[in-house]
């Protein structure tokens, strides 16, 4: 029972930090208050929106998944303001997706939203740059702060779904590997050899790999 308790009143923190946050708008574009949001262009006349604009069939559904980009073995769906364009004034993003077994995405962070995020099946390891790291596993919850560097693997023998939400119209990920030996102007490789104790020809070699 004290379990129950603690963890229902550990979700119930989740939430609320999750929805008060929402609040913090990600938006810098000063508008009308009376102007309506539709596929990211901004209307003066109401009218012109429909009840499309709120609505999505089957978004969701697993023959919506589409392979994610620069990772291997993991399918997903997004609903965000490109999927409804309403939500441009709601601020959310809703994802749902399934890694294959050994399917990873690379450490990364999000740099303007917090995610929170659950396993509907299969397990998965997840965790931010702390000491201690979770396996997920089906009805667990998780959440990353909003720009705290982050990873999910599968190390499971079958495939993970899960749900993730994003306190954000559009999340951007920013990817640390690509960050670090694709930037643009590219770092050092004198540093990045120095930096991470790697022989020049190691850097060269993760340049090409991540380019």
């Amino acid at each position: 029972m004290e379990t129950t308790s603690a963890i229902s009143m550990t979700l119930c923190l989740l939430i609320n930090t999750i929805f008060l946050s929402s609040f913090a708008c990600a938006y810098h574009l000063k508008v009308p208050e009376a102007a309506v949001f539709e596929k990211e262009k901004i209307y003066e006349d109401s009218k012109l929106v429909n009840a499309n604009d709120y609505f999505a069939s089957s978004a969701l559904n697993p023959n919506q998944f589409k392979p994610l980009a620069n990772n291997d073995g993991i399918y997903a769906s997004v609903v965000d303001a490109r999927t409804i364009p309403a939500i441009n004034t709601i601020g959310i993003t809703i994802i749902r997706s399934i890694y294959e077994p050994l399917a990873l995405v690379p450490l990364h962070s999000h740099p303007q939203f917090s995610e929170l995020m659950t396993v509907l099946e299969g397990s998965l390891y997840v965790g931010f740059l702390v000491p201690n790291s979770s396996n997920l596993n089906a009805g667990d919850v998780f959440v990353f702060p909003q720009g705290h560097i982050h990873f999910q693997y599968n190390v499971g023998n079958t495939s993970a779904t899960l749900i993730q939400a994003f306190n954000g119209a559009n999340y951007i990920s920013a990817i640390v590997p690509s960050s670090i030996f694709a930037s643009d102007p590219p770092i050092s490789d004198d540093y990045l050899a120095k930096d991470f104790k790697l022989d020049k020809m190691v850097i060269e070699d993760l340049r090409k790999k991540f380019s």
